[in-house]
């Protein structure tokens, strides 16, 4: 059940790796060196093929592969055209980093586009950077309408106005993305149900079935 994915032509290590839907491409970090799986100092965004667990040549996803930035915490979307991933200036570390922003780009690379959202409402008196806006997560499915894709994201942000010392609260962002590959992002939705006197952050998005036993 274990085994080790050919990464041809990338000598660095591998941080935050996730699959594709199709299951046929694996997104990570690619950082000179990687702790707890996550936390790297360094870091680029590379795409390489599962390839029935014999891997390939991995490939630096343009617009997410800057040397003078660091990128990490990537994420395909559920129709995996686009990858989200976090993105802080080099010379910092992926591990709770306040200047973190959000950012997407075509999983065949692109310009990346910042997420408005990464911004909170201006009642609030923050800015970002500065409110480690990371995690993100799409939702399990992608819906077109009238030639228009709509996508959401979750993701953490310390951006709440009502906590006396700053802590991760989780927060939703639709983008869409018209014919011409256009893409549109909108402002975060704050989720009112959760525990505001906790952290939560790492988010999950899923469908669950459930059955009566």
């Amino acid at each position: 059940g274990w085994g080790i994915i050919a990464r041809n032509s990338d000598v660095n290590q591998a941080a935050s790796a996730a699959f594709s839907h199709d299951g046929q491409t694996i997104v990570y970090t690619s950082a000179t060196s990687v702790s707890s799986g996550t936390t790297t100092m360094d870091g680029r965004i590379y795409t390489v093929p599962y390839a029935s667990k014999q891997g390939g040549t991995a490939s630096a996803v343009s617009g997410a592969s800057d040397p003078a930035l660091l990128q990490y915490y990537p994420a395909f979307s559920a129709d995996d055209k686009y990858i989200a991933f976090n993105r802080v200036p080099a010379g910092g570390t992926s591990y709770n980093n306040p200047a973190a922003e959000l950012y997407v780009v075509p999983t065949t690379g692109g310009t990346a586009a910042r997420l408005n959202a990464n911004d909170p409402p201006a009642c609030t008196g923050l800015k970002s950077p500065g409110i480690t806006n990371s995690w993100p997560k799409w939702s399990p499915s992608a819906k077109t309408a009238n030639g228009i894709a709509y996508y959401w994201l979750v993701f953490s942000s310390t951006r709440d106005p009502g906590q006396a010392t700053p802590s991760p609260q989780l927060y939703a962002a639709p983008i869409s993305v018209d014919a011409k590959g256009n893409v549109t992002t909108y402002s975060a939705l704050y989720f009112w149900n959760q525990p505001e006197t906790e952290h939560n952050h790492t988010p999950a998005w899923d469908v669950f079935q459930l059955s009566a036993q």
